[in-house]
């Protein structure tokens, strides 16, 4: 059994809606978001990164100038960029400009409706799918290494739909191969608020869609 394990850690921003109820096309009207970010990071030492995440979020709740925040007086706050009180968001932006051990990739789906309807068939699952693709590319390519996907919950998010966009995503890595490799891959739906490594994600997605917007 391998003993090589490489983790992986994927969160959203955004919406890779098309269609709103029975069908309506959603692009061009009111409120239309018209990007898809999937972010994640690749790391080897899982615990490690999880413990300091953990220790940076103690510190701010034993801190007095922090702790009488109403979001951090909650018994499960957790780190969420949209939602931190400004001085929390800087202080971990610099936690984890010094971290070490930790790789970040993001890939930005922009929502041309062109490029929907040509190459995705119409199809939001295609879409996705095409997304995950784009993020995993050539990440997982060692037969000696096992890899495990951890993704953040969202309400259209199933196990199922993970699982077959990451076959997918294997799939098309070993068609562009001149011998397939047999990857050992496992996958997880985890909750934000319950896996530390994902508020380093949900930060670098929450300054990269900041920074698009602007």
């Amino acid at each position: 059994m391998s003993k090589n394990k490489t983790y992986f850690f994927i969160d959203e921003a955004g919406d890779g809606s098309f269609y709103a109820k029975r069908k309506k096309l959603l692009v061009g009207t009111e409120g239309f978001q018209p990007n898809l970010f999937l972010g994640m990071i690749m790391l080897k030492d899982k615990k490690e990164i999880r413990q300091k995440v953990v220790d940076f979020m103690n510190k701010i709740k034993s801190d007095p100038l922090y702790n009488t925040i109403e979001s951090v007086k909650k018994p499960k706050w957790y780190l969420h960029a949209r939602g931190d009180f400004p001085d929390i968001r800087a202080k971990f932006f610099e936690f984890i400009r010094d971290l070490e051990g930790v790789k970040c990739f993001i890939v930005i789906g922009r929502k041309r409706l062109s490029t929907f309807q040509n190459k995705h068939n119409s199809s939001e699952r295609e879409f996705y799918f095409d997304m995950v693709y784009h993020l995993l590319k050539d990440r997982m390519k060692d037969e000696d290494e096992e890899y495990q996907i951890f993704l953040s919950a969202r309400e259209k998010s199933t196990q199922q739909h993970l699982g077959d966009a990451v076959m997918k995503a294997l799939h098309r890595d070993n068609k562009r191969r001149t011998e397939p490799l047999n990857i050992k891959c496992k996958f997880d739906i985890v909750r934000s608020e319950d896996t530390p490594e994902l508020s380093i994600v949900d930060y670098m997605l929450w300054a990269l869609n900041r920074y698009i917007m602007s």
